[in-house]
């Protein structure tokens, strides 16, 4: 498998859920920057501030696609190994491995605002 299509990637909205912001965004900003200089780029992405609901903390997590698509490029088989028929799947399941391995408690999905785009 490889990446849907050829047109380029919109940004990823996803939706970031966790019970323990603080060590989970932390997490989260430490593999994303990682990622970032790898790909020798800067500001690609971006975690909002949570609304905080029922002990719960809900953010949006913005990727732009070229990152999405420079960490594919270098991550390809790991990404078409992971979860999901469409490349956005693969990819958010993918990452949401990354974040599990690191020890981050945070459930990432798509967000419906960006399902509606695609």
């Amino acid at each position: 498998m490889s990446r849907d299509g050829k047109e380029p990637l919109g940004t990823f909205i996803l939706d970031f859920q966790t019970t323990d912001f603080a060590p989970d965004e932390k997490i989260a900003n430490a593999l994303l920057q990682e990622m970032q200089q790898a790909c020798q780029l800067e500001n690609q992405y971006a975690l909002d501030p949570p609304v905080e609901r029922a002990g719960w903390s809900f953010a949006k997590l913005f990727i732009s696609g070229q990152f999405a698509e420079k960490i594919y490029s270098g991550r390809a088989y790991e990404i078409d190994k992971a979860k999901g028929k469409k490349f956005n799947d693969r990819f958010v399941s993918w990452l949401a491995g990354e974040l599990k391995n690191r020890g981050c408690g945070a459930r990432i999905k798509i967000a419906p605002e960006m399902r509606e785009m695609s």
